[in-house]
Parts: C-alpha cells; sequence; structure tokens
C-alpha cells in the first residue's frame, strides 16, 4: 500500500494512497472505514481537548482526534480493529513527535477507565449501537461523539445527559453519565 501525507488543523496525517482492500476481522470482511478522513473526524479534531486528561479513541481509524488531544497534552489511547489503521495512527504520531498508544483491538475488549472517549461517526450499523450502548458507560463519565446525522444516534443518545452543537455538516454530542 502507498502511503501519503496529508496535512489537517497543523497536523501531518498518514493516509493510504488509493482505497485498500476491505480488512478481514475474525470471520469477517469489514469495508475500510478507516482509510479517509471523514468530516466527522475533521469536526471532532477541531475540539478543545483538556491537557493531562485520559482520552480514548474508539474506531479511530486515521486518528486525527487521537493526535489533536495528543497535541493538546492528553494522555491518549486510540483503537482500530484494523492492524493498518493502528500502523499509520503510530507513525503520523510519530511524524508530528506526538505520543500516544495505538492498539488494534475492538471497543468491546476495553477494561478501564478514561476521562473521556472519543468517537467520530461509528454509529452505521445496529450492531455498534448495541455494543456502545453496553461499552461507554463502563469507559469513561464522558464522551466526545460527532455524527452526521446517521438514523441510529437518537438510540445511543437516550441513555447520557447530552448537549450538541452542529458546528457544519456534522453534529458535536457531548454525552455525560447520567
Amino acid at each position: 500500500m502507498r502511503v501519503v501525507e496529508e496535512r489537517h488543523l497543523g497536523l501531518r496525517v498518514l493516509c493510504p494512497a488509493e482505497e485498500p482492500p476491505f480488512d478481514e476481522v475474525g470471520d469477517e470482511l469489514l469495508p475500510p472505514h478507516w482509510a479517509r478522513l471523514w468530516p466527522s473526524a475533521l469536526a471532532l479534531a477541531e475540539s478543545r481537548f483538556p491537557a493531562g486528561a485520559r482520552v480514548l479513541e474508539i474506531g479511530c481509524g486515521l486518528g486525527l482526534p487521537a493526535l489533536a488531544a495528543a497535541r493538546a497534552g492528553a494522555d491518549v489511547t486510540a483503537v482500530d480493529l484494523s492492524l493498518t489503521a493502528v500502523d499509520l495512527v503510530r507513525r503520523s504520531a510519530a511524524l508530528n513527535g506526538l505520543t500516544l498508544r495505538a492498539q488494534a483491538r475492538s471497543w468491546t475488549d476495553l477494561q478501564g477507565e478514561w476521562d473521556l472517549v472519543l468517537a467520530a461517526d461509528v454509529l452505521y450499523g445496529h450492531r455498534n449501537v448495541v455494543e456502545l450502548r453496553e461499552v461507554l458507560p463502563r469507559l469513561a463519565p464522558e464522551v466526545w461523539l460527532t455524527d452526521p446525522g446517521r438514523p441510529l444516534t437518537p438510540e445511543l443518545l437516550a441513555d447520557w445527559d447530552v448537549t450538541s452543537a452542529a458546528p457544519g455538516e456534522v453534529t458535536l454530542h457531548r454525552l455525560r453519565r447520567r
């Protein structure tokens, strides 16, 4: 795979030069959603991240929000199912002189407590909503979710106290545990 460097928000991000083939995860073939910088990731990366906070980005893809949080001084962990995506996040962090942890794993396997979870456009299937309704409350008291208006979003938001703002073509939802 050929990789190109893009610049967003003053950060250098490594991206596939062409659409990569589907990822094989377990017995499934998953479309490479991680291979592009989507508007939701761009909007989330523009947030003001708390320095020193323990931040987890789930379904990180190319990891632009994780990189932005690390640049702001957060202690960042980024996870994605794709080994290739995680490799690119690690390489992008090094390219920017940033420190973060990037791991190839499912958000359903996560244990621990973070201060903040970041999620950019992760509600593209009902299974994701079901998993996230179970997982998110045990991971952090606060979640920042950007979403382009997926029909399943209200189902996830119902479990949280929510403040929403629409900075453009996506909405930033700030969720707090009830």
